[in-house]
């Protein structure tokens, strides 16, 4: 029983010491080289290829646009300048017309017999002034000769001053009859089109009635309404382009002719008259317009995105891409063009290619590669 003991005992510390050199050589063995991970490499941020810029030398230009409708440059009502009948009205809406065309006639019978009547009148002051003058004449004589009276003398001077007088009269009022009869015939002030037709033949219009509208179009003009914002960089001459309703895609060259000096009252916004320099026959009034003003201009400028301008406490700069690495390039920002999507910069070389995209967390050093489209 005793050995039996024995026995177990020493069993048990057999094992005691081999596991205790098991874990002793466990301790000892240096441990497995385990796979490195993900996150213990440098990652490359992959951007895309429209988050990138390659600056390259470009011409700039900042333009105005408007909208408005056209309209002849030279336009007018032509008016009756007398009071009558009319008697013709020798033209029709959409009839060419050349300067000095007649375009109606009035009935003349009683502007004849108005001039008529002023003209006797005329022929009787005249008839009357002379009487007085040699009544003034003899009474001149008689006072020198003592053989009158002074107030007498006085009398006849007024009276011959008085005649005279009623002869200036007379004449301007034969000059009115005379210059009405004339305007009893209606001419083209200047070449164009019948627009309206306001009259008829057989009514009876007074002065400055309306007879006719002539348009010239052989000149035509957008007349425009620019936010007064925008007009500030307008000038009188500067080159346009414009389109106009019912010519497609054409474009005709025109120019700034004139700028209204106030705004419109509710609209806040300012007149512009563009005027076509390209002719067209087809070109008339009431067509809808657009078109863009030139203001400025340059050509070779280095400009980026707005975009692509940082900052942080050192200043402004970019994010160039070099060598597989995002690289801090400080420059210098100048003059902001096309409402303030690009902007003149200064310290970065063309060919270079910058990150315009917002992305957030980007810094100088890190590694990226551009994914090509």
């Amino acid at each position: 029983m005793r050995f039996r003991r024995l026995l177990i005992a020493g069993v048990a510390l057999v094992i005691a010491v081999g596991g205790g050199a098991i874990l002793i050589g466990a301790q000892r063995r240096p441990a497995a080289l385990t796979p490195t991970t993900p996150t213990q490499a440098e990652r490359q941020l992959e951007l895309l290829d429209i988050e990138v810029h390659t600056i390259a030398p470009r011409t700039l230009k900042e333009k105005v646009r408007f909208t408005g409708s056209t309209q002849p440059v030279d336009q007018t009502v032509v008016k009756s300048r007398v009071a009558a009948r009319l008697a013709e009205v020798l033209v029709r809406e959409g009839d060419r017309v050349t300067q000095g065309q007649i375009l109606a006639r009035f009935e003349i019978t009683e502007l004849q017999a108005r001039l008529n009547e002023k003209m006797s009148n005329l022929e009787a002051a005249r008839a009357e002034s002379r009487w007085a003058e040699k009544d003034h004449s003899d009474k001149a004589q008689l006072y020198e000769q003592r053989a009158g009276s002074r107030a007498a003398f006085e009398q006849a001077r007024s009276v011959a001053e008085a005649k005279k007088s009623m002869v200036a009269v007379a004449v301007a009022q034969v000059d009115v009859a005379r210059e009405n009869l004339n305007n009893a015939v209606v001419v083209a002030p200047f070449a164009g089109i019948i627009g309206e037709r306001f009259a008829n033949q057989g009514e009876s219009i007074a002065v400055d009635g309306k007879l006719l509208s002539l348009l010239d179009t052989t000149r035509v003009e957008v007349a425009a309404q620019v936010p007064a914002a925008d007009v500030v960089p307008l000038r009188i001459g500067q080159p346009a382009l414009v389109v106009v309703e019912g010519f497609g895609e054409r474009l005709f060259a025109a120019k700034v002719t004139r700028i209204s000096p106030t705004t419109q009252a509710g609209s806040r916004s300012v007149p512009v008259f563009v005027e076509i320099s390209e002719r067209d026959d087809a070109l008339r009034g009431g067509l809808f317009g657009t078109g863009e003003v030139t203001v400025a201009e340059a050509r070779g400028v280095i400009a980026i995105p707005a975009g692509g301008v940082r900052q942080d406490d050192g200043g402004d700069h970019v994010l160039a891409i070099r060598d597989g690495r995002l690289v801090r390039q400080p420059v210098t920002q100048g003059r902001r063009w096309a409402r303030g999507d690009f902007i003149e910069v200064a310290g970065i070389d063309a060919g270079e290619r910058i990150v315009v995209a917002p992305l957030p967390g980007l810094k100088p050093g890190q590694a990226v590669t551009v994914a090509t489209p």
